[in-house]
Order: C-alpha cells, then sequence, then structure tokens
C-alpha cells in the first residue's frame, strides 16, 4: 500500500469513526462536526510528513483554509458569548 493511500485511508477511517461517535451521542450541530473534521485532518497531515514536496503544499495551503474555517466558527461562538452576557 502506498503512503498516499495509507493517507486517505486513515482519515477516512477517522471521519468515519468521528462521525459514528459524534452522530451516538446525538450531536446535530455541523460546527461540532466540522471542528472535529479539521483537528483530524491536521494532525493526520502533520503525521504523514513523508509525503512528496508537492503534495505537502497542497495540503498545507487546505490546511490554511480549513484553519480559517475553525477560527471564524470560534469567532461566532465568541460572539454569541458576548452577546449573551
Amino acid at each position: 500500500m502506498t503512503l498516499y493511500n495509507r493517507y486517505l485511508l486513515t482519515l477516512a477511517v477517522l471521519f468515519f469513526l468521528s462521525t459514528t461517535v459524534l452522530a451516538a451521542y446525538g450531536q446535530d450541530k455541523l460546527d461540532a462536526y466540522f471542528t472535529v473534521y479539521v483537528i483530524e485532518y491536521l494532525v493526520t497531515t502533520l503525521l504523514f510528513v513523508y509525503l512528496d514536496p508537492r503534495a505537502r503544499r497542497l495540503l498545507d495551503a487546505m490546511g490554511y483554509v480549513l484553519f480559517g474555517g475553525f477560527l471564524v466558527i470560534v469567532a461566532i461562538k465568541v460572539a454569541q458569548i458576548l452577546k449573551g452576557a
């Protein structure tokens, strides 16, 4: 099995397991799923440091975009907390 296949298989298994666990606990908020997926993506990408440099650049760019989305979710949650206070 190639490194890329192991990377994709690892992401697929992690996403499946986290989706199953979140659904089993009755989580129905999209931001919770997105946050868990982003964390899994970033950690898995960091663990597969031996990828081709070109692929690594593309994955890093995707990580920046996903992390930006994560920061938007955090900003929205902070705004909701401050609005309620």
